[in-house]
């Protein structure tokens, strides 16, 4: 006698006593009526018990039999609660999406994917975390977040990437400001000899910008928020690098005006994650809506 208890068969018998026959219980758990009784007879030679009364009028069970059923009942009530209660937890886990996204990602376009991920999951309830593109990297690196936008042109080792848009960067000043007036693009010693106000060490946008001029840029102010810094550049306190995503109004208005210059700003949006982990299904579609 050995081997493990088959639930199926189990839910047999109690189908058995509920639908009075071998037959209507077989149709029950939607199998033939053969199948049932050869599920039955292996049940009793396993476990060398008589669990079945076999007549001209139909099955009964045994004392033996009745037995089994009490505690198949108890057994299958537990696994059904076990059941339920492992799904709610997988869906619990499934629901709660962390993400981060830098600045830029999080201002215009993340808001717009992550309110396409409802409308296709509404359960979903995803927590996002805004911080600049170094720290994104690192809050997925380290487990804390699933899935990261960013916008730089160098990755961390150990993470994967998807390119999910492009992005140019902008030269813009104040409408006082001597550049204001400039046709002629920008040369490099003018951008190299100017104090910016930028964003903090670490962005998407600062790096970009460090990278094309090719060296550390003087710097007037920083600024965490692309509020702040717009603000700075308005007063008059230095040039500003900014992604044209963020200033089409301020351009549209004059109250800022872009710059020719020499340099190339362009660079691309990714969505990272863990190249040692496989993304959730939300995870997934937030990432394909990025793509399309």
């Amino acid at each position: 006698m050995s081997g493990d208890i088959e639930l199926d068969t189990l839910r047999l018998l109690i189908a058995l006593v509920d639908a009075g026959s071998i037959t209507a219980a077989a149709r029950t758990r939607g199998i033939s009526q053969p199948a049932a009784s050869a599920r039955i007879r292996e049940f009793e030679a396993r476990w060398q018990l008589s669990v079945v009364r076999r007549s001209p009028r139909g099955a009964t069970l045994t004392t033996d039999g009745q037995a089994v059923v009490a505690w198949a009942r108890e057994v299958l009530d537990s696994v059904d609660t076990m059941r339920a209660a492992m799904g709610a937890l997988s869906q619990s886990r499934s629901a709660n999406l962390h993400v981060a996204a830098s600045l830029t990602l999080a201002e215009h376009l993340v808001p717009r994917w992550l309110g396409e991920l409802h409308a296709s999951r509404p359960a979903c309830r995803p927590v996002l975390q805004v911080v600049n593109s170094e720290s994104v990297a690192e809050a997925v690196r380290s487990g804390a977040v699933e899935l990261g936008f960013v916008e730089s042109r160098s990755l961390p080792a150990g993470l994967a990437s998807r390119t999910v848009g492009r992005d140019r960067l902008v030269v813009v000043v104040a409408r006082s400001h001597p550049w204001a007036r400039r046709k002629a693009p920008l040369e490099v010693a003018e951008l190299t000899a100017a104090r910016w106000v930028l964003r903090e060490a670490g962005s998407g946008t600062r790096g970009t910008f460090e990278a094309a001029l090719g060296h550390e840029p003087r710097v007037a102010l920083e600024a965490t928020s692309t509020t702040a810094l717009l603000g700075a550049v308005m007063a008059g306190v230095g040039p500003a690098v900014v992604s044209e995503l963020s200033i089409r109004g301020e351009l549209e208005t004059g109250r800022l005006v872009a710059v020719p210059h020499p340099l190339d700003l362009r660079r691309p949006l990714r969505g990272v994650w863990r190249a040692d982990q496989r993304l959730s299904a939300p995870a997934r579609d937030l990432l394909a809506i990025a793509l399309r």
